[in-house]
This record gives structure tokens, sequence and C-alpha cells, in this order.
């Protein structure tokens, strides 16, 4: 009895959890009965607020809980935040269109054709959503889609586009139609171009077209040949809450409360540098990702993060007597220059190592000097 037991108790469990994982496996295959959403989905049907519908003569049919419509030129259109999404239709027409074009972001993806949810035998009550048309491996972001019907009642072999429901993943969501999406960008801003030698000067890091974002996670770099890091304050309804000094800056970044979240532009971190080296450097935002109140984040693409390029200007002070200095010390250590030229030449080793004519040339630069 024990040994006919334990095989039958073996075979049963793996039945079980075969036709348990069975709909996890096959939901993506086109046509597939989707009563639900598949785990980790969720569903918006032809009713939510979030879905539009172009053309005329749009109808609801209630038994079926679905929108259709027979002309050429009909749309549905919505935004989606995320990856991916599911077209869902049901077979309850007699001539399902075979040609919706996909439009993504104002681009044509793809061809639908809504005869491959076409079930066998009569129709019978209840009818399930089908599975007709899955994108997959968008960008991160937001982006606009429209399903345009290119068929018509006068073509007999597919007419009518027949849509139940859209499927998203649960850290996805839909949005209202808009094709004027603005891209979240990271800027690098400030009020000059140029700063002399010595002297101290802000870099703003700035979030652009945004939406309720809450937290951020940037990386900066800057020529360390040119500019010495000092500093770094966050805007007012910001706070820092994780910072590294090391050869490429990174800040984490965090919203006080729900009515200090980022919407359209605004500052996320001043940053405060020193010019050390005369010569053009610059400030490069190299890494970049943002977050909502906890639903979805974003990395922002390349294209999307900003740099900076600032000349340092050699000061207006420097004059002849300062090569007079190095002159007189040129057979002694560094240590016994004044600061204004250390900057220039540095604090460590003999005079006589120096170029004397890197000095030269910093004085010839300074505009008041004849």
């Amino acid at each position: 009895m024990r040994k006919k037991f334990m095989p039958s108790f073996i075979l049963a469990l793996v039945f079980s959890l075969v036709f348990s994982i069975m709909p996890a496996f096959g939901a993506s295959k086109l046509g597939t009965d989707m009563w639900y959403p598949e785990q980790g989905w969720k569903r918006y049907f032809s009713n939510s607020h979030e879905l539009s519908y172009g053309g005329h003569s749009w109808n609801y049919y209630d038994t079926y809980s679905m929108h259709y419509n027979y002309n050429a030129g009909s749309s549905v259109k919505f935004n989606v935040v995320g990856t991916s999404f599911r077209v869902l239709s049901k077979d309850v027409f007699s001539y399902l269109s075979d040609n919706v074009s996909v439009i993504i972001d104002g681009k044509y993806y793809g061809k639908m054709n809504l005869q491959v949810i076409d079930g066998e035998g009569p129709y019978t009550q209840p009818v399930p959503s089908r599975l007709a048309y899955e994108v997959t491996g968008l960008s991160q972001g937001e982006h606009s889609v429209e399903l345009i019907n290119n068929n018509n009642s006068g073509n007999p072999y597919g007419s009518v586009l027949a849509f139940s429901a859209i499927d998203v993943p649960q850290q996805s969501s839909l949005k209202p139609y808009n094709p004027n999406i603005s891209t979240p960008k990271l800027s690098v801003t400030s009020v000059t171009y140029s700063v002399y030698l010595n002297e101290t000067f802000d870099v703003q890091l700035r979030l652009d077209n945004v939406n309720n974002i809450y937290a951020e996670d940037f990386s900066i770099n800057y020529d360390k040949s040119r500019f010495q890091f000092v500093s770094a304050t966050a805007d007012s309804k910001l706070t820092i809450v994780h910072q590294e000094n090391t050869d490429t800056l990174r800040f984490i970044t965090a919203s006080k409360g729900r009515y200090n979240g980022i919407n359209g532009s605004s500052v996320l971190v001043n940053l405060k540098f020193k010019a050390i080296g005369v010569g053009a450097g610059t400030v490069d935002a190299v890494k970049a990702k943002i977050a909502d109140n906890g639903k979805t984040e974003l990395t922002l693409a390349p294209e999307n993060i900003g740099e900076r390029t600032f000349q340092v200007l050699p000061s207006t002070e420097y004059s002849l007597k300062h090569l007079g200095e190095v002159a007189f010390f040129y057979n002694e250590d560094k240590a016994n220059l004044s600061n204004n030229v250390k900057s220039i030449l540095g604090d460590r080793g003999p005079v006589q190592d120096v170029d004397l004519t890197h000095i030269v040339k910093i004085v010839l630069a300074n505009p008041q000097y004849k």
C-alpha cells in the first residue's frame, strides 16, 4: 500500500504544479484566453477613463464589456508609463480587423491582426478576453500609443476594431493620451561660462520635464586639473540623504513630504567649486535615476544627461612682479613663494623645476598688464 501511495501522490503533485503554472507560461501566446490579468499584471478595461477613442460611431457592447467600431480610421488612444503592455479583444464578431496600426510615440511600431483571437465553435457566455497583441522592451518612461483601424465594413475579410482591455505590469500604469511627452532631463547650469583663477563659482544640477518625482540618484564628474570641489547644498524642499566625495561625486536626494515633489523643473543641488587651473574644464552629469512616490523609478538615458564647460581665466592681478618673485626664489623651495604664485606653480618641490614660460603666459594674459 505504501509503495503504491507514494508514486500516486507525487504524480498528483506534479500534475497540480503543471496546471498551476500553465497560465504563466502560456499567457504571452497570441489568442490565449485571459479571463484575468496574468500574475504581476493589472487590467484597464475599455471603459477606463485613461482610454480615449478617435473616429466616429464607437459603441459600447455592455453584454460583452467592450468597445467596438466598424469604420476605418477609428482608434484607441492612451499613454503607458512603463516598458510593456498587452491589448485584449473578444471574439464576438464575424469579421475582426486584420489591419490595425500600432503607433508608439508618433512612429509606426507594427500591425495588429485581431483575427488571431478567433475561437472554435459557437459563441458562448461569458466570452473571455484574449491576447491580441503584446509590446515589450520599450525604453523606461512614458509613451503615447494609438491603435488605428485601417479596415472598414466594405472589407469582407476584416472590419471591426473590437477592444476589451489593456494589461500592464503592476509597476506600470496608463495615463490619458498625450502625444506631447516631455522627456525627463538632468541639466548642468550656472550663471557663468568663465571664472578667474582662484575664484569660487556655483553650478546647479537641475531636473526638467518631470511629474511627481520624490527621489533622485545622480553622479557628477569634473575636471580636477581645473576645479576643486568645495561643497554641496540641496534645494530647500529636498534633503541630501547620501553623498560621496570621491573621484565621481554622487548624491541621493529626497523630497521633504508629499507637497515638495518635483513637477516640471527644479534645482536638486547647488555645487560650489574653486578654479585651480587655467584653461577649459567640464562639469559632467554621468548617471541619473529618479523615482516617484513608490510606484516607478526611471533611469535617464545618457543623451538626456547634460554637462557644462567653463573657461578658467588668469587672475587680473598677475604682473611682472610675480615673475620677479619666482626669479628671486629660483634656487629655493616653492614653500617660500606667495600664495598667489603657489596657486599656479604648486607648493612643493624646487622652484627651478618650473618652466618660467608658464607664469609669463599668465602675466601676458592679464588684460590689465601693459
